[in-house]
């Protein structure tokens, strides 16, 4: 929604602006550089102004997760519906489980077969073991009998041949153990995988949500073989949403994280939501040569009104300025007509640009009087801030002459900032510092430009001042030489002949 900030102005001033007018209208006046015309003014004021970036988007949960199944088969089962709310863990819906449920019957029975198998292996390395005992026993008699000649050499041989042999058995029953153990294993693995596709057979919420989709019905096959079929689409938690906007490129660079929004849906139209800006997605997007960069915009949701999907109208602030000098938008946009007293006056004046004192306001020498009216400095305060400001400008002016920094300005402007940073800093509190940063950021992202001021006696003159921030109807100014109540022109009707 615009946000209009309404124009205040007294009744007194309103009869002063109404006689001026009426002066020029019934005699003119040679000093303000027209002919018989009608001069409409404004009265510079004070107030809020509030920048905003107009755009669209969809709201969407805040994480909304897709279901799918990683087996195929049958739905025999829908235990849930559109709007259900669900609990993580909680069974959505059951896949026809019988060929899964052969399967682990199958490798049970496996398993089971591998496991007697493991058991006969052990029996036969035990059978080895007792004949590798009893060869080496009857080696072991042979051998002195054979050295005293009671057998012969060759009876010997064969004894040796038999305990080399159960060594070899034992060998032989050990690697086979192994091998069973082996197949075992594989039979494990085999059972575990039937029995995760049986429980995979069994649907069920990853998260605590709403169902919001349901894609499935019950009879209905899905298959699994090269994607996973999405069954469900659940939103976490809708008492919190986010909204996708489209911001263009000549906006984006004002809108920052933690920028206020607010929008409105057409469900409600007279109701104002609030959110605030979470993401800024530096990914481009691109259609028919126009680049827009998408927002993630968050915002609580407690009654559930909003609903995925809506079109939300948004309005992002990308500034805020309260209580500050202002000007109607009528009076930026005024120029005089070429080849009028004022556009002479205009070209003498030298073009308008820049601020009243030939200075953009924060640069160059600081004006401790201006500091002092602005941050509410004390005494001692503003005399502690004058006398350091001067060693640091006479320090810096020093080096600047001697060559410091290579003649490099832009290094000795930011250690000049620096510096001055410093210095106010240690003078001022926490909160009159904090004053001073935000006058500072506020005067960086200000521009040149020109008002016509109308004095009391009727003469009008161009004024050089700096515009800051706009909305639809007022734009701040900066300028020494305007002061709330003064009048600036906003068109000059030609009298008619």
């Amino acid at each position: 929604m615009k946000k209009i900030i309404t124009r205040k102005s007294g009744s007194a001033l309103l009869i002063i602006t109404a006689i001026v007018v009426g002066i020029f209208w019934l005699g003119g006046d040679n000093n303000s550089g027209t002919s018989d015309g009608q001069i409409e003014t404004v009265a510079v004021d004070s107030g809020d102004i509030t920048r905003t970036v107009a755009t669209s988007g969809a709201v969407r949960p805040l994480i909304t997760v897709e279901v799918g199944s990683q087996v195929s088969g049958q739905i025999k089962e829908i235990l849930v519906d559109f709007n259900s709310r669900v609990q993580k863990d909680q069974l959505l819906a059951v896949i026809d489980a019988q060929s899964f449920e052969s399967r682990v019957v199958q490798n049970t029975a496996d398993l089971k077969v591998a496991s007697s198998n493991v058991i006969v292996q052990q029996a036969g390395i035990d059978r080895a073991k007792a004949n590798l005992r009893r060869a080496r026993l009857e080696y072991e008699r042979a051998e002195p009998l054979s050295r005293t000649g009671t057998l012969s050499i060759s009876e010997l041989d064969a004894a040796l041949a038999g305990f080399d042999s159960a060594r070899a058995d034992l060998t032989m029953a050990e690697a086979q153990l192994q091998n069973a153990l082996a197949a075992k294993e594989q039979r494990v693995a085999s059972l575990e995988s039937a029995q995760i596709d049986l429980e995979r057979t069994k649907i069920r919420s990853p998260i605590d949500g709403v169902v919001i989709e349901r894609a499935v019905d019950q009879g209905q096959t899905v298959a699994a073989s090269l994607s996973s079929p999405i069954l469900f689409n659940i939103a976490q938690d809708l008492t919190e949403i986010q909204i996708e906007a489209n911001v263009d490129e000549a906006d984006i660079g004002n809108v920052k994280q933690g920028n206020e929004v607010s929008f409105s849906v057409d469900a409600f139209p007279e109701t104002e939501f609030s959110g605030v800006v979470r993401q800024v997605r530096l990914a481009p997007n691109e259609a028919n040569n126009v680049v827009t960069y998408t927002v993630i915009v968050t915002a609580s949701n407690p009654d559930r009104k909003l609903l995925p999907g809506m079109t939300a109208i948004v309005e992002i602030v990308t500034g805020k300025s309260e209580n500050v000098l202002r000007v109607s938008n009528d009076a930026i946009r005024f120029k005089p007509k070429a080849g009028s007293a004022l556009a002479q006056k205009t070209a003498s004046a030298g073009g308008g640009s820049g601020s009243p004192t030939g200075r953009r306001p924060g640069g160059g020498m600081m004006d401790i009087s201006q500091l002092k009216t602005s941050l509410g400095l004390n005494d001692a305060q503003a005399l502690s801030i004058e006398s350091e400001m001067k060693q640091v400008f006479s320090g810096m002016r020093a080096r600047f002459q001697a060559g410091g920094e290579g003649g490099d300005r832009s290094a000795m402007r930011e250690q000049m900032t620096q510096k001055i940073n410093a210095v106010l800093k240690k003078n001022l509190t926490a909160e009159q510092f904090r004053q001073y940063q935000q006058t500072r950021r506020q005067a960086a992202d200000t521009r040149p430009g020109q008002l016509w001021i109308q004095s009391d006696n009727g003469e009008i003159n161009p004024v050089a001042v700096r515009f800051g921030i706009s909305d639809d109807n007022y734009t701040q100014i900066f300028s020494r030489e305007v002061r709330q109540g003064s009048l600036v022109v906003t068109r000059i009707r030609e009298a008619k002949k």
